[in-house]
């Protein structure tokens, strides 16, 4: 689930308190062959592959792989990855 500024802002301003909230995408640029899932195989897909036997993660991967170079296709200098962040400070008044 993925909540916005506005909601923290909205849950922490009615507990009390003074909140700075805001959002930021970094624009992560890799390199090299299939760098998204490279890049995903490193934190989010680590507990799926643990899950699937050898062979079945090994297809999985293949079909991930196509998938993620269709939706984040390589350009001539990388492959841009957008990766957003919510941020938000809160303190008692």
């Amino acid at each position: 689930m993925s909540y916005d500024p506005a909601d923290y802002l909205e849950v922490l301003a009615g507990a009390g308190c003074e909140v700075d909230a805001w959002e930021t995408t970094y624009l992560h640029l890799l390199h090299g062959d299939d760098p998204v899932l490279q890049w995903c195989k490193g934190t989010a897909l680590r507990p799926v592959i643990a899950a699937l036997p050898a062979e079945r993660a090994e297809e999985f991967l293949r079909e991930a792989a196509g998938r993620l170079r269709t939706a984040y296709p390589p350009r001539r200098y990388g492959t841009v990855l957008p990766f957003r962040r919510v941020f938000a400070v809160a303190h008692r008044a």
